[in-house]
Parts: structure tokens; C-alpha cells; sequence
């Protein structure tokens, strides 16, 4: 039977004979015991090195395996390569949003994706490559005409990640909403046309300058107002039951009313009233009014 005392000695034993002990270290581990139990190790640098390099190794392989396993359930976009940009893995999401053929051994990023040279996708994962810092930007997609891209580009040791997915809707939903935001800019710049946006509860939510100026109240003033308090008494049945077919059937509609303004007599408008749809269904109203000429 092989004796285990033979590769372990005492801190003191250690040091009056190491020489011995270290002759003894270049083909088996020495374990140095203080107190019976062993506190050290004492070996060759090779086997040292061998050891500090498998370890290595297998950690990189073991984050690959961990990362392409977790890639399968993702939504987006993932491939993983080696900082020569040759594609170890790609997820279906890539293979299909990136339109990627058959991925051979040692095929490169350019390779396989011709549209990457000399785009801004590539500029991104190589400085990411250079310099080891994680990037992410929003860019025009080099794989489908007027679409939009938001890219990630991740070291993983000395591997690349790149993260992709599609977000054309939410640039087109920005672009909706700048395009919105102009124009209600552009409607408040012409004094016989204002807008007003109430809750589900018909109460002001957000006022125009014309619409202020009409009123002869501050915007501080009328928010929380119920704008069907504004109309003149005679016509609150008809506004209200237009403002119901808004909200309980989603029609869009269209009356003529008078609002009392603060300090003037009652002032005629026509209005269009349209449902606001938010992320979670209705929210209120969107209230478009046009001065009726005396």
C-alpha cells in the first residue's frame, strides 16, 4: 500500500532539510503539515504552471459552455468569437436575424456576414477587441434596408461577444413621437387652434399656450379641471356623451360647444376628440380645438 507519509513533512522538518524535500517536489507534490494538519504545498514550477494553465482552460471553456447555453433561451442576437474574429457560436436568433450560412471551422465574422466590412458594426467590436472595453450603440442595420440595430459588443477573456437585436419599432415609435411633438408645437403657434389632453375621468391633463390664452388661466389652474366643467352648462349633456362614445366605444368624435373663458364672454369651438391608447389600453383623450368665427 502506498504510503501517504512518504510526500507530507512538518513545517520544522522542512526547513532543516530542504533541500531534500525540494529534490523530492520536482516529481510529487510535498504537503507541509503544521500542527498534523497540511497547510502547504510544495512543488515544481512546471507542474505548478501545468496545473495554473489547465485551470485556465477549463474555466474559459467552462464560461463558453455556461454562455451558449444561456444564449439558446435568449431573444437576442449572440455570437461568440475568438479575438482573431473567427465565429465559435451563434445562437438561432443570430443565424436567422443575421442571415448566417453554414458556420464552418475557422469561418471569420467578415466571412460570413459580407455587409460587416468596413461598417460601423465592425469599427465597434474591434476597438471593443483593442482595448477590452464593452460598447453598445444604436445603428442603421446592415442586414435589412431601413431598419435599426442596437449592438453590444462584451470581452470575455480573450473572446468576443457580440449582442444583437432589432429595434426598428422603437426608433419608428421615437420618430412617431418627435413627429408628434412638432406638431403640437406647430398647432400652438396658431392663435385659433389649441389642443388639450385629458385622463379617463375627463379631467385637463396638459394645456397649449392658445388654449391658456382663451381661458385666461394659468397651465397650473386648469390641470386637474374637468373639462367638461368649462362648457357652458346648456351643452355639458352633448359634450359628455360624446366624450362616452370616445371612451366606451373608441369612436372618435366631433361637436360644436361653448367654453366660458375666466374674463370674457362664452367663446364658440369645434372640436375633435380622439382616444389616447397607451402601453396598457386607454388612458384618456386627445382634444383637438378649432375658434369658431362669431
Amino acid at each position: 500500500m502506498h504510503d501517504v507519509r512518504k510526500n507530507h513533512v512538518t513545517s520544522a522538518e522542512l526547513v532543516r532539510s530542504f533541500a531534500k524535500w525540494r529534490d523530492a517536489s520536482q516529481t510529487t507534490p510535498i504537503f507541509v503539515t503544521t500542527h498534523g494538519r497540511p497547510s502547504h504545498v510544495l512543488t515544481s514550477a512546471r507542474l505548478f504552471q501545468q496545473l495554473t494553465q489547465n485551470s485556465g482552460r477549463e474555466n474559459t471553456l467552462l464560461a463558453e459552455e455556461q454562455l451558449t447555453g444561456l444564449a439558446d433561451w435568449l431573444g437576442e442576437s449572440i455570437i461568440l468569437c475568438t479575438a482573431d474574429e473567427e465565429i465559435i457560436y451563434a445562437n438561432a436568433r443570430a443565424r436567422q436575424y443575421c442571415r448566417l450560412p453554414a458556420l464552418r471551422p475557422g469561418i471569420t465574422l467578415a466571412e460570413a456576414m459580407p455587409a460587416l466590412e468596413g461598417s460601423v458594426i465592425q469599427v465597434q467590436y474591434r476597438r471593443t477587441m483593442a482595448t477590452g472595453e464593452a460598447l453598445q450603440a444604436d445603428i442603421p442595420s446592415v442586414f435589412a434596408k431601413d431598419c435599426w440595430t442596437h449592438l453590444q459588443s462584451i470581452p470575455l477573456g480573450d473572446r468576443l461577444v457580440l449582442m444583437m437585436r432589432d429595434i426598428t419599432d422603437e426608433v419608428e415609435h421615437y420618430r412617431m413621437a418627435d413627429a408628434k411633438h412638432a406638431m403640437l408645437d406647430a398647432i400652438s403657434l396658431h392663435p385659433d387652434v389649441s389642443y388639450v389632453h385629458i385622463t379617463l375621468r375627463g379631467l385637463i391633463e396638459a394645456t397649449d399656450p392658445s388654449f391658456r390664452k382663451w381661458m385666461d388661466v394659468s397651465d397650473e389652474k386648469l390641470c386637474g379641471v374637468r373639462l367638461g366643467d368649462l362648457v357652458v352648462r346648456k351643452q355639458r349633456l352633448a359634450f359628455r356623451n360624446a366624450l362616452d362614445r370616445v371612451y366606451e366605444d373608441n369612436e372618435r368624435q366631433q361637436i360644436e360647444i361653448e367654453l366660458m373663458p375666466n374674463k370674457a364672454a362664452s367663446l364658440r369651438v369645434k372640436l375633435a376628440i380622439v382616444p389616447l391608447q397607451g402601453a396598457y389600453g386607454l388612458e384618456g383623450a386627445s382634444v383637438i380645438m378649432t375658434r369658431v368665427p362669431d
